[in-house]
């Protein structure tokens, strides 16, 4: 063989170990770094005429990007109708609606420093870091 195919296999050889050792500290160190794709938001269960302590007020944890119905399903247990139009909340912890009363989802806009009736579902109001968000019977 002639000395510069050998020189050329050996540096071929030095690349390619190269491109594996960079590769394996990529996936190594890198894949396993944790993010913090975790959001605070307030989650409040109002009761209305239900019950007499009539409020609940929980401050949780969940994943960036989680639904309202998400974080209020780890505070209460829903009675849910799935519509075309979306998810609808018929009951919180065994209270039931009765008509012309119902549950209500509400969120806070701090801009406006008020409480606005959602225009979307439950289920299609993702949440963001500092979110407030209600369930409020009508009655």
């Amino acid at each position: 063989m002639k000395k510069s195919k050998i020189i050329f296999l050996i540096m071929g050889i030095v690349l390619l170990t190269l491109v594996i050792s960079a590769l394996t500290f990529y996936f190594i160190y890198t894949s396993n770094i944790p993010t913090n794709d975790n959001i605070n938001v307030t989650v409040i269960i109002n009761y209305g005429s239900l019950k007499q302590v009539n409020q609940e007020e929980h401050n949780l944890t969940v994943t960036k990007g989680s639904s309202a119905l998400q974080a209020f399903t780890n505070v209460v247990t829903l009675d849910l109708v799935n519509y075309t139009f979306g998810i609808y909340i018929v009951g919180v912890n065994g209270y039931p609606e009765q008509s012309p009363d119902y549950w209500a989802f509400y969120y806070f806009d701090h801009s406006l420093v008020e409480w606005v009736y959602a225009e979307v579902g439950v289920d299609n109001y993702y949440l963001d870091d500092g979110n407030m968000i209600k369930l409020e019977y009508t009655g």
